[in-house]
């Protein structure tokens, strides 16, 4: 029996040829597309520079939403991408996580647990030269939301 050789252009268009490819085949494409795809992203931002910007230690001005005022300091030191807040409304022990780009503040959502009650903290801001401007709130677990309003000016 005479074997039929399989020509290149035969071979390409057989593969090229959607029905002829399996699903498994069509899995690894795509799995190897997508690969590559993501792998094009751009690199994760650097943020070093706003960070050095806000790194240090404020005076802190808390107005909460009965407009009662407190002063205290807090210290922002950097924590791997981002800064991390010690003293955090005079009242936290564990460091709050923030991040900054550019003069946007961010406190994003964060969740701490005490012995008696958990809180949520969150907020925004901005950085205005040494002044950092910038409001949160505490949600407790018995749905209490506390909103405070903070200007903090950096100490030489």
């Amino acid at each position: 029996m005479k074997k039929n050789t399989l020509s290149s252009k035969t071979l390409i268009t057989s593969l090229t040829s959607v029905d002829s490819l399996s699903p498994l085949l069509i899995g690894i494409l795509l799995f190897v597309t997508t690969l590559i795809l993501s792998s094009c992203d751009k690199d994760e931002e650097d943020f070093s520079a706003d960070i050095a910007k806000v790194v240090g230690t404020y005076t802190v001005t808390d107005t909460d939403e009965d407009n009662d005022i407190e002063n205290y300091s807090v210290t922002i030191t950097k924590s791997g991408n981002g800064v991390q807040i010690s003293n955090f409304g005079d009242i936290m022990y564990t460091p709050v996580k923030a991040t900054i780009k550019g003069n946007a503040f961010n406190i994003p959502s964060q969740t701490f647990k005490g012995k008696t009650m958990t809180i949520i903290i969150y907020g925004s801001g901005s950085l205005n030269g040494n002044k950092l401007s910038f409001d949160y709130t505490i949600q407790t677990d018995d749905d209490y939301y506390l909103e405070h309003t903070c200007e903090a000016t950096k100490q030489q």
